[in-house]
């Protein structure tokens, strides 16, 4: 089977490229073909498809450019990608297709190229890797609190929430954007939406989403590396350094946990905020920054911690921290909100803490800190959690289900 993989990013972008990454391996083990259909960036792998690849689309332009055509400009290729259609369309004129695989496209190839697909008669199955369809900011935050205003189609609350990088410029665009789809129901010419966790699929179903259109199947993850049940007392962090992250809650949790070592692997936007917090109350004998980190050098940070901190504020879809954590035999603390939820079994796997409490989150933290025991006996139920559930042999056979009988509709 052909198999066109749609998504923005075609690099080392976090955990999106991470789950590219692996399904594209999966597949490929079986013996199945994988096209690439992604944006042009400097960071991009190589690719035999990246002559294919679109122009990136900036939405900064917008605020640093803020002429009307170059509002226009932007507007126009952000909603409707006539340059995607026709890059696409080359794609499939050298590649047969035979089912197509959507991820985060909106603002890149943008979902004008579901009608090229349709019109080949390729099915479609987007899977969701964020809020993006139903909140233009992709969170569902509004001013750091979760926020639906645009149930209902109440788009224009991103202008008057400035929900687009703080600008109105920008949220324009986002609001334009979302009632276009919205009125075009582009939308509903996919034929499965796939979801990650059962929070994610109520919330879209919530947002007026056909719940029998929809799936869910927990993301894959390879399960190469040995669990290690010894530590080198600390705990870890490591993802995005920013608000929706919740960094800000775990390093305030910080000044309740003297005893406590933190290492914060990762980048982000608040990254200079955080190292200057550290700076102004005397946490930097117990709180280390890295930097960003990849591959084995990610992996042994993960492999010698006591466990990990998902302190998020936002309805985080399903972290692959969290996965990742379990293979090494780690337990996770982290917040009873959105994804999060599915993810980490209370008093078994780690810890749920309520979202933003950061009294329960450091109570938490010194908890488990001080009981090896407990922590060795949570990461072996850990361990098998992310070898079965999530066993990319288990994907595969789900995804395979779906792909087989949509291209057999088809037909």
């Amino acid at each position: 089977m052909n198999i066109l993989i749609a998504n923005a990013s075609h690099y080392q972008s976090g955990g999106d490229w991470t789950y590219i990454d692996t399904i594209t391996k999966i597949y490929e083990s079986h013996g199945h073909k994988v096209i690439h259909f992604a944006k042009k960036d400097e960071r991009n792998f190589k690719s035999e498809f990246e002559d294919f690849f679109v122009e990136k689309i900036d939405y900064q332009d917008v605020n640093s450019k803020k002429s009307p055509s170059n509002i226009i400009k932007v507007l126009s290729r952000s909603i409707y990608s006539t340059e995607a259609q026709v890059k696409l369309n080359d794609l499939l004129d050298l590649y047969n297709v035979d089912v197509a695989q959507l991820n985060n496209i909106n603002n890149a190839q943008t979902p004008s190229i579901i009608k090229t697909l349709e019109d080949r008669n390729i099915p479609i199955v987007w899977r969701i890797l964020d809020y993006k369809l139903i909140c233009a900011n992709r969170t569902l935050l509004s001013k750091g609190s979760i926020c639906y205003a645009c149930k209902n189609k109440g788009f224009h609350n991103i202008v008057i929430k400035k929900c687009v990088h703080d600008s109105y410029l920008a949220s324009l665009v986002g609001m334009m954007e979302s009632s276009f789809y919205s009125m075009s129901k582009y939308y509903e010419k996919v034929n499965l939406f796939s979801f990650q966790s059962e929070f994610t699929r109520d919330k879209f179903v919530e947002f007026g989403f056909d719940k029998s259109k929809t799936t869910i199947i927990e993301n894959p993850i390879f399960s190469e590396c040995e669990p290690n049940f010894r530590n080198k007392n600390y705990i870890l962090y490591f993802g995005r350094i920013s608000y929706e992250k919740g960094i800000n809650d775990l390093l305030k949790s910080m000044l309740l946990l003297e005893d406590v070592n933190l290492v914060i692997v990762g980048d982000g936007p608040e990254m200079s905020q955080s190292k200057e917090f550290v700076l102004n109350n005397n946490l930097s004998n117990n709180v280390s920054f890295t930097g960003p980190k990849w591959g084995s050098e990610l992996d042994n940070y993960i492999r010698n911690c006591k466990f990990v901190i998902i302190p998020s504020i936002w309805n985080d879809p399903n972290p692959l921290v969290v996965l990742q954590s379990y293979l090494f035999g780690k337990p996770v603390i982290g917040s009873d909100i959105g994804g999060i939820s599915d993810q980490i079994d209370h008093n078994s796997t780690g810890y749920l803490f309520p979202a933003g409490n950061i009294t329960l989150l450091a109570e938490s933290i010194k908890k488990l800190y001080s009981d090896d025991n407990l922590i060795i006996k949570m990461g072996k139920n850990a361990e098998i959690k992310a070898k079965t559930i999530h066993s990319p042999d288990r994907y595969y056979k789900k995804t395979m289900k779906i792909f087989t009988k949509l291209v057999s509709d088809k037909n």
